[in-house]
């Protein structure tokens, strides 16, 4: 049994709706979560493939492999990583901002940007999981991804907003991988022939979403908060999913920058899993 973690985020949903439609029942399951609790049980073995935070690879270099050609990125503006602020962000150094625990990966960029964006120095973060529309009266600052994110975009008023998406193309240039489909690979032995099925199936619904963004979200439960054309427009225009040569030197980028800072030990190499 081939057991796939899913994210149940809006920007997850587009490839989940066309492969549990075909993904053969018998010898695959779903588990459903946020990004930390399938992080943690990807490096149990409790799945063997999921869509998790970018930042666990560097984390488990050692135990994991990469799924070549797939990923959840943006180039430029990302529309559900936002840092909201009641101030300009260039006057909050020293300041305690919001974070959420959900993705260790959006984090660990906004500390990046806070570095080498912003030019700040001693900000601490906390997490948190004030409701948005409390969390600006007790902090300066809340980070919030995924669906929150969007949420809040339409319901935080009067207040700063930094996509972090288009803030690292700011600084770098290159596009941003939030996720990446990591395998582990002593939980995955055994199952090469389906991952290979699943990569293929994969691939097919993720070249589907561009022309059939508007019928995906007919369908997609977020329509109801999110309405069907932006949810649409959101998927074919915010979110990317190939993991391509450019993607991929961000995720190098990222990586570099992270263990400059010290947030993790060392930037590891992509390894990818052969299919």
């Amino acid at each position: 049994m081939l057991r796939i973690g899913r994210i149940d985020y809006a920007n997850c949903t587009p490839l989940f709706m066309q492969l549990e439609d075909k993904l053969p029942g018998e010898t695959t399951a779903i588990v459903h979560g946020v990004p930390a609790t399938l992080n943690a049980r990807l490096a149990k073995g409790e799945i063997d493939i999921c869509i998790s935070s970018s930042i666990e690879f560097s984390r488990h270099a050692d135990d994991y492999a990469i799924l070549p050609g797939h990923c959840i990125g943006s180039v430029g503006p990302v529309k559900s990583v936002l840092l909201f602020t009641n101030r300009p962000v260039e006057e909050l150094s020293g300041e305690q901002l919001l974070v959420t625990s959900e993705s260790a990966t959006s984090v660990i960029l906004l500390q990046i940007l806070l570095a080498k964006r912003w030019g700040l120095s001693g900000c601490s973060l906390q997490t948190s999981s004030v409701p948005w529309q409390d969390a600006l009266q007790q902090s300066p600052g809340l980070l919030l991804i995924g669906d929150r994110a969007l949420q809040a975009a339409s319901d935080i008023a009067a207040v700063h907003c930094y996509d972090l998406g288009q803030e690292w193309k700011n600084l770098t240039g290159l596009p941003f991988v939030y996720a990446l489909w990591l395998i582990n690979r002593t939980s995955a032995k055994g199952k090469e022939r389906a991952l290979t099925q699943f990569s293929l199936l994969l691939e097919q619904a993720r070249e589907r979403i561009e022309p059939d963004a508007e019928l995906l979200a007919a369908r997609a439960p977020e329509s109801v908060w999110a309405g069907v054309q932006p949810l649409a427009d959101y998927w074919r225009h915010a979110i990317t999913y190939h993991l391509d040569a450019a993607h991929l030197a961000g995720l190098e980028r990222f990586y570099a920058f992270a263990a400059e800072l010290g947030l993790i030990s060392a930037a590891p190499q992509p390894v990818f899993y052969p299919l």
